[in-house]
Protein backbone atom coordinates (compact mmCIF):
# COMPACT_ATOMS: atom_id res chain seq x y z
CA UNK A 1 0.00 0.00 0.00
CA UNK A 2 1.82 3.12 -1.19
CA UNK A 3 0.91 6.04 0.66
CA UNK A 4 1.65 8.52 -2.23
CA UNK A 5 -0.70 6.70 -4.75
CA UNK A 6 -3.81 5.51 -2.64
CA UNK A 7 -5.71 3.36 -2.97
CA UNK A 8 -4.64 0.38 -3.48
CA UNK A 9 -6.62 -1.51 -6.01
CA UNK A 10 -6.49 -5.53 -6.07
CA UNK A 11 -8.16 -7.56 -8.98
CA UNK A 12 -8.95 -10.97 -8.90
CA UNK A 13 -11.33 -11.47 -11.55
CA UNK A 14 -10.66 -15.20 -12.97
CA UNK A 15 -12.18 -14.51 -16.62
CA UNK A 16 -15.47 -16.23 -15.40
CA UNK A 17 -18.39 -14.27 -15.94
CA UNK A 18 -20.45 -17.09 -13.37
CA UNK A 19 -18.13 -16.80 -10.79
CA UNK A 20 -18.49 -15.08 -7.78
CA UNK A 21 -16.83 -13.18 -5.05
CA UNK A 22 -16.78 -12.88 -1.65
CA UNK A 23 -13.65 -10.69 0.20
CA UNK A 24 -13.81 -10.28 3.76
CA UNK A 25 -14.87 -6.77 3.71
CA UNK A 26 -18.01 -8.31 2.55
CA UNK A 27 -17.41 -6.70 -1.00
CA UNK A 28 -18.54 -9.21 -4.03
CA UNK A 29 -16.73 -7.69 -6.83
CA UNK A 30 -13.70 -9.33 -9.11
CA UNK A 31 -12.32 -5.58 -8.13
CA UNK A 32 -11.36 -4.01 -4.46
CA UNK A 33 -10.08 -0.90 -3.45
CA UNK A 34 -7.32 -1.12 -0.59
CA UNK A 35 -7.07 1.92 2.02
CA UNK A 36 -5.59 0.65 4.70
CA UNK A 37 -3.25 -2.25 6.28
CA UNK A 38 -4.02 -5.48 7.69
CA UNK A 39 -4.95 -8.90 6.27
CA UNK A 40 -7.56 -9.63 3.89
CA UNK A 41 -9.11 -13.37 2.72
CA UNK A 42 -10.94 -13.91 -0.44
CA UNK A 43 -13.39 -16.70 -1.26
CA UNK A 44 -14.05 -17.35 -5.23
CA UNK A 45 -16.78 -19.86 -6.08
CA UNK A 46 -17.88 -21.35 -9.14
CA UNK A 47 -21.35 -22.10 -10.70
CA UNK A 48 -20.92 -25.40 -9.93
CA UNK A 49 -20.30 -24.68 -6.42
CA UNK A 50 -16.98 -25.42 -6.47
CA UNK A 51 -14.49 -22.50 -4.41
CA UNK A 52 -11.20 -21.78 -3.43
CA UNK A 53 -9.94 -19.20 -0.47
CA UNK A 54 -6.73 -16.71 -0.09
CA UNK A 55 -5.31 -14.91 2.29
CA UNK A 56 -2.84 -12.04 2.24
CA UNK A 57 -1.57 -8.98 3.93
CA UNK A 58 -1.46 -5.50 3.03
CA UNK A 59 1.55 -3.58 4.27
CA UNK A 60 2.56 0.43 3.78
CA UNK A 61 5.15 1.83 2.24
CA UNK A 62 6.39 5.40 0.81
CA UNK A 63 7.96 7.00 -1.38
CA UNK A 64 10.98 8.57 0.08
CA UNK A 65 11.52 12.20 0.62
CA UNK A 66 14.86 13.54 0.36
CA UNK A 67 15.79 15.68 3.30
CA UNK A 68 19.62 16.01 1.88
CA UNK A 69 22.31 14.94 0.23
CA UNK A 70 25.76 16.61 0.65
CA UNK A 71 26.14 18.48 -2.31
CA UNK A 72 29.41 20.55 -1.61
CA UNK A 73 31.96 18.38 0.11
CA UNK A 74 35.31 19.61 -0.50
CA UNK A 75 36.80 16.70 0.24
CA UNK A 76 39.40 13.96 -1.10
CA UNK A 77 37.81 12.08 -1.51
CA UNK A 78 35.02 13.07 -3.03
CA UNK A 79 31.63 11.82 -1.32
CA UNK A 80 27.69 11.71 -0.90
CA UNK A 81 25.69 11.32 1.75
CA UNK A 82 21.70 11.27 1.42
CA UNK A 83 19.58 11.63 4.33
CA UNK A 84 15.90 10.68 3.66
CA UNK A 85 12.53 10.35 5.64
CA UNK A 86 9.82 7.80 4.99
CA UNK A 87 8.52 4.02 6.28
CA UNK A 88 9.83 2.60 3.55
CA UNK A 89 13.07 0.34 3.07
CA UNK A 90 15.11 2.32 0.47
CA UNK A 91 18.28 1.37 -1.92
CA UNK A 92 19.99 4.00 -3.17
CA UNK A 93 21.38 4.75 -6.72
CA UNK A 94 23.82 6.94 -8.37
CA UNK A 95 23.75 8.14 -12.13
CA UNK A 96 21.49 5.03 -13.09
CA UNK A 97 24.22 2.41 -11.67
CA UNK A 98 23.65 -0.76 -9.57
CA UNK A 99 21.55 0.13 -6.65
CA UNK A 100 23.07 -0.21 -3.32
CA UNK A 101 21.47 -0.35 0.46
CA UNK A 102 24.38 2.35 1.63
CA UNK A 103 23.70 5.67 1.47
CA UNK A 104 26.89 7.28 1.32
CA UNK A 105 28.62 7.04 -2.18
CA UNK A 106 32.63 7.42 -1.95
CA UNK A 107 35.05 8.41 -4.29
CA UNK A 108 32.62 10.31 -7.03
CA UNK A 109 33.86 12.48 -9.79
CA UNK A 110 33.46 16.44 -9.60
CA UNK A 111 30.76 17.62 -11.60
CA UNK A 112 26.39 17.15 -11.73
CA UNK A 113 25.18 13.99 -10.71
CA UNK A 114 21.81 12.29 -9.89
CA UNK A 115 20.89 10.66 -6.66
CA UNK A 116 17.50 8.36 -6.94
CA UNK A 117 16.26 6.40 -3.78
CA UNK A 118 14.01 3.13 -4.58
CA UNK A 119 11.94 1.88 -2.36
CA UNK A 120 11.98 -2.01 -2.36
CA UNK A 121 8.75 -2.95 -2.04
CA UNK A 122 7.58 -1.11 -5.40
CA UNK A 123 6.28 2.75 -4.29
CA UNK A 124 7.78 5.82 -6.56
CA UNK A 125 11.12 6.13 -6.52
CA UNK A 126 12.55 9.81 -6.06
CA UNK A 127 15.35 11.43 -7.60
CA UNK A 128 17.52 14.64 -7.30
CA UNK A 129 20.42 16.14 -8.54
CA UNK A 130 23.73 16.78 -6.53
CA UNK A 131 26.92 18.56 -7.57
CA UNK A 132 30.38 17.78 -6.16
CA UNK A 133 32.43 20.33 -6.16
CA UNK A 134 35.98 20.85 -4.56
CA UNK A 135 39.39 23.26 -4.24
CA UNK A 136 41.97 22.41 -6.36
CA UNK A 137 45.37 21.98 -3.68
CA UNK A 138 47.86 23.52 -6.31
CA UNK A 139 47.69 24.94 -10.09
CA UNK A 140 50.86 25.31 -11.91
CA UNK A 141 50.97 28.64 -14.61
CA UNK A 142 53.31 28.17 -17.13
CA UNK A 143 50.93 28.60 -19.86
CA UNK A 144 51.28 24.20 -20.93
CA UNK A 145 47.26 23.70 -20.72
CA UNK A 146 47.47 21.90 -18.27
CA UNK A 147 46.35 23.25 -14.24
CA UNK A 148 47.15 26.80 -15.33
CA UNK A 149 44.51 28.59 -13.45
CA UNK A 150 42.90 28.23 -10.10
CA UNK A 151 39.59 28.07 -9.64
CA UNK A 152 36.72 25.81 -7.47
CA UNK A 153 35.67 22.82 -9.21
CA UNK A 154 32.11 22.69 -10.53
CA UNK A 155 31.48 26.28 -8.93
CA UNK A 156 30.24 27.54 -12.69
CA UNK A 157 27.01 25.52 -11.28
CA UNK A 158 26.92 27.55 -7.71
CA UNK A 159 25.72 30.68 -9.55
CA UNK A 160 26.38 33.88 -7.27
CA UNK A 161 29.25 31.91 -5.21
CA UNK A 162 32.35 34.72 -4.63
CA UNK A 163 35.85 33.52 -4.16
CA UNK A 164 38.30 36.03 -2.40
CA UNK A 165 41.94 35.33 -2.58
CA UNK A 166 44.30 36.16 -0.37
CA UNK A 167 48.48 35.83 -0.07
CA UNK A 168 49.86 34.89 3.23
CA UNK A 169 49.69 38.17 4.78
CA UNK A 170 45.58 38.66 4.39
CA UNK A 171 46.08 41.16 1.06
CA UNK A 172 42.79 40.56 -1.51
CA UNK A 173 44.56 39.51 -4.98
CA UNK A 174 41.91 38.61 -7.01
CA UNK A 175 38.11 38.19 -6.86
CA UNK A 176 36.19 35.60 -8.27
CA UNK A 177 32.36 35.18 -9.79
CA UNK A 178 31.20 32.24 -10.26
CA UNK A 179 31.29 32.67 -14.17
CA UNK A 180 35.13 33.93 -13.73
CA UNK A 181 37.85 32.83 -15.28
CA UNK A 182 39.96 30.96 -12.90
CA UNK A 183 42.91 33.46 -11.64
CA UNK A 184 46.44 33.23 -13.52
CA UNK A 185 48.43 33.72 -10.86
CA UNK A 186 48.85 37.53 -12.04
CA UNK A 187 48.86 40.33 -9.55
CA UNK A 188 48.79 43.71 -11.07
CA UNK A 189 50.39 42.77 -14.03
CA UNK A 190 53.16 40.31 -12.10
CA UNK A 191 53.11 36.83 -11.32
CA UNK A 192 53.44 35.86 -8.15
CA UNK A 193 55.68 33.90 -6.69
CA UNK A 194 55.63 30.11 -6.18
CA UNK A 195 53.81 29.91 -2.71
CA UNK A 196 50.72 29.21 -0.65
CA UNK A 197 47.71 30.79 -1.23
CA UNK A 198 44.44 31.26 0.69
CA UNK A 199 40.95 31.29 -0.36
CA UNK A 200 37.26 32.39 1.38
CA UNK A 201 34.58 31.29 -0.67
CA UNK A 202 30.88 32.25 -0.32
CA UNK A 203 29.04 29.52 -1.55
CA UNK A 204 25.62 29.93 -2.32
CA UNK A 205 23.25 26.92 -3.67
CA UNK A 206 19.22 26.53 -3.72
CA UNK A 207 18.98 29.29 -1.14
CA UNK A 208 21.70 28.19 1.21
CA UNK A 209 24.71 30.18 1.57
CA UNK A 210 28.18 29.28 3.90
CA UNK A 211 31.80 29.63 3.59
CA UNK A 212 34.53 27.76 3.06
CA UNK A 213 38.19 28.30 3.65
CA UNK A 214 41.02 26.64 2.45
CA UNK A 215 44.73 27.01 1.09
CA UNK A 216 46.44 25.79 -2.32
CA UNK A 217 49.81 26.23 -3.74
CA UNK A 218 51.39 28.51 -6.56
CA UNK A 219 53.77 26.24 -8.53
CA UNK A 220 56.01 27.46 -11.08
Amino acid sequence: LCLDNLPLVINADTGFSTDTYLWSTNETTAQIEINSIGSYTLTVTTAQGCSTTDSFDVIESEAATIEFTQTVDFADPNSITIEVSGIGDYLYQLDGGLPQTSNVFNDVSHGAHIITVIDQLGCNSVSKEVIVIDAPLFFTPNGDGYNDTWHITGVEQLNGTIVYIFDRYGKLLKTLLHNSPGWNGFYNGYLMPGSDYWFLALVKKDGIEFEVKGHFALKH
